[in-house]
């Protein structure tokens, strides 16, 4: 066995055999290689364009919620003008007149509670 190994690691056609795939084998990883990094930069642009996608998102939310925070705290303070409005007879009378939203929910669910409770007193 070993001396069939010697002559064929000595024939003259090894070496070109050996060179010849020696050279494929660089060929094949500058190809690799190159692809690698071809594949690498598209990654690192598309990382790049998803995190300006991000923080573009981020900011929107971030403004969108200061927006509701504030039409939050305006919405309060109307609420609690128009409590310290209802408290006299002139500011009950104004609020009635602008019928404020709310106000014709609650009737109408007063109304019904009144009806529901009146059936349940006939039986």
């Amino acid at each position: 066995m070993l001396a069939g190994l010697r002559q064929a690691l000595m024939s003259p056609v090894t070496g070109p055999i050996a060179t010849a795939i020696a050279f494929a084998l660089a060929v094949g990883y500058g190809v690799s290689a190159s692809n690698w990094q071809a594949a690498k930069a598209g990654y690192e642009r598309r990382i790049a364009d998803l995190t300006q996608a991000s923080d573009r998102a981020q900011g929107d939310l971030r403004n969108e919620l200061a927006a509701c925070h504030a039409a939050g705290a305006a919405r309060q303070q109307a609420v609690a003008a128009d409590d310290v409005a209802a408290a006299t007879p002139d500011g009950a009378r104004r609020l009635l007149e602008q019928r404020p939203e709310g106000i014709d929910a609650c009737a109408r669910m007063e109304s019904a509670d009144r009806a529901v409770l009146s059936n349940l007193k006939k039986k």
